[in-house]
């Protein structure tokens, strides 16, 4: 193929195409650049949705099981708060006498 073109429009157009290389290089690195942070943030994101939602489902379980527990403790019979051992000058079976005071003597 004969190439009727001048040295000087060869050049021209081989700088013409090396720039445009460049440019072409330049832009790509760019979109590249751009993509991998947009990749980084996706992931970024999704790790905190994950982490969200596991911490969302830990406080529900822990909700659940107080609700639970609540349910049970309501449930149950309630314990007394008074000991009732048959009246205040009563005493229950297999209770220890109590020990007498000593009177004290007068000075008469």
């Amino acid at each position: 193929m004969d190439d009727h073109r001048s040295n000087e429009d060869r050049r021209a157009a081989d700088a013409g195409t090396r720039n445009n290389q460049t440019q072409a290089d330049r832009l790509e690195r760019s979109r590249l650049s751009l993509e991998k942070a947009a990749y980084d943030r996706d992931q970024r994101a999704a790790r905190e949705a994950r982490s969200a939602a596991l911490a969302e489902r830990r406080l529900a379980m822990a909700e659940q099981r107080e609700r639970d527990r609540a349910r049970k403790e309501a449930s149950a019979p309630r314990r007394s708060s008074m000991s009732f051992s048959g009246g205040q000058g009563a005493k229950a079976a297999g209770d220890a006498p109590a020990p007498r005071k000593k009177k004290r003597k007068s000075a008469d």
